[in-house]
């Protein structure tokens, strides 16, 4: 992409960031409390880091980065429905 970074890519690329320390919290609380299994919190702790490498590289790309955050938060939220207890 060329030209300015507008305002825009700024707040949805923030908004994106924090998307995954929101996942990230909630990967770390689902953990301490025992909800979800050990190889569940550590898959997702590879994916928010991989997924975070790739949006700093890439948060002038404000449609593919929101998308990735959001679906990240939406495999945490199914991934511990269905591994919790």
């Amino acid at each position: 992409m060329t030209g300015e970074t507008t305002p825009r890519q700024v707040l949805y690329a923030l908004v994106a960031a924090g998307f995954l320390v929101v996942v990230a919290v909630l990967t770390v609380g689902a953990a301490a409390a025992g909800l979800t299994p050990r190889w569940w919190s550590l898959t997702l702790a590879l994916m928010i880091a991989m997924s975070g490498s790739w949006m700093v590289a890439n948060w002038r790309r404000t449609a593919v980065v929101l998308s990735l955050s959001i679906g990240v938060f939406v495999v945490w939220l199914i991934g511990t429905l269905i591994f919790a207890g």
